[in-house]
């Protein structure tokens, strides 16, 4: 019964493992699809923002309020972009270096491209026996 045993936790572990690797494709593409919403929303917001600027261009009148919100809404899209692409390399496995912006795994402790130092990994937390 051992060998058959074997056969079943086997098949547990890749059906397992399968499930999860679906799981973080599916999520990886809803991320890609936000990218591409957000991308399309901060054109839109670009848009807006240039006639408004006309706008007050020919009109000789500022609503600098109005500039205000319309330059913290596309930040605020900026701002989510930055998440996204964090969860994304989370995904990817990779890490960006902080000095040249380039993309690498986790596992490195330098950049393969500038030779600087990449952030230090997140030590996990030991459970400790009580």
């Amino acid at each position: 019964m051992s060998f058959l045993d074997d056969v079943i936790n086997t098949g547990k572990n890749v059906v397992s493992t399968a499930g999860t690797k679906g799981k973080e494709a599916v999520n990886f593409s809803k991320l890609k699809i936000r990218v591409s919403q957000i991308h399309g929303e901060v054109k839109t917001k670009f848009e807006k923002l240039g006639e408004k600027i006309y706008e007050m261009a020919k009109s000789g009148e500022k609503d600098n309020e109005a500039f205000d919100n319309m330059i913290a809404e596309i930040d605020a899209l900026y701002a989510e972009l930055s998440d996204i692409e964090k969860q994304v390399d989370d995904l990817k496995n990779v890490v960006t270096c902080p000095k040249c912006g380039a993309k690498t795994s986790k596992e490195n402790a330098f950049c393969p491209k500038c030779g600087g130092k990449l952030p230090e990994k997140p030590v996990e937390e030991q459970k400790t026996e009580e």
